[in-house]
């Protein structure tokens, strides 16, 4: 149990040092039927209220994997140390492009292992997501063109997320996602500076980052260009 505990607080202190403020409209909240809590454990019923109060793009949310299968929200208020680790990864990222991929070892929803090194001589695509993100979710139909599109050429889409595999395999009897799951990915997000979500990464033929995409408004223009680039 303790073990338990510790694993479920660690996910959650990592989401909340990494999460992105979502402002979500009262619709969206009513078709996700989910539950804003605050800091003292009240059940918000409006965030426009909260916005108004702690200041336009100030909210954050923090959960884990159990909140998301109950439906809940914690609402924090943006810290001075959010902002400075908001700017930390950043540098990173930006540092990042035209380096090497850091390498990683992943199973998918059938149990093949995945390896960034093996997979030399292919352009990668690597989407870092999870089930109950709202600015994932809306990009993932730009996603799957992009698979269609690249279907049976030197290109691997893979999808890597902190969720299970029993909680991807539930989220995709809903909807599509045609990229290849990696569930319990959650430990390579440090490795490349995720902070917010989704971030996407090209890595070309030879294993280097050449481009770091985070929540773009044309992502399916902005990957294609640089695969068609490098292809």
């Amino acid at each position: 149990m303790h073990n338990r505990n510790f694993l479920i607080c660690a996910a959650t202190c990592l989401l909340f040092v990494n999460m992105k403020g979502q402002n979500l409209s009262k619709d969206d909240a009513s078709k996700k039927s989910i539950q804003f809590v605050l800091p003292n454990g009240a059940i918000l019923k409006n965030l426009d209220s909260l916005e108004n109060a702690w200041g336009k793009d100030q909210i954050l949310f923090k959960h884990n994997e159990e909140d998301d299968q109950n439906g809940v929200m914690h609402l924090v208020k943006k810290t001075s140390e959010f902002k400075d680790n908001e700017i930390k990864s950043k540098k990173a990222l930006a540092e990042m492009l035209n380096n090497p991929a850091p390498e990683f070892e992943l199973k998918d929803l059938e149990g093949k292992t995945w390896s960034l090194k093996k997979l030399r001589g292919k352009i990668v695509i690597l989407n870092f997501w999870f089930t109950s993100c709202a600015p994932c979710i809306k990009e993932i139909p730009e996603l799957n063109k992009l698979v269609d599109e690249y279907k049976n050429k030197n290109v691997v889409f893979l999808g890597l997320t902190y969720n299970t595999p029993q909680h991807v395999e539930n989220f995709l009897k809903k909807r599509a996602f045609n990229y290849i799951q990696l569930p319990n990915a959650g430990e390579i997000n440090n490795k490349y500076s995720i902070f917010y979500f989704p971030t996407s990464f090209v890595i070309d033929k030879n294993g280097i980052i050449k481009g770091v995409l985070e929540k773009s408004d044309n992502i399916y223009h902005d990957i294609k260009t640089i695969i068609d680039k490098e292809s």
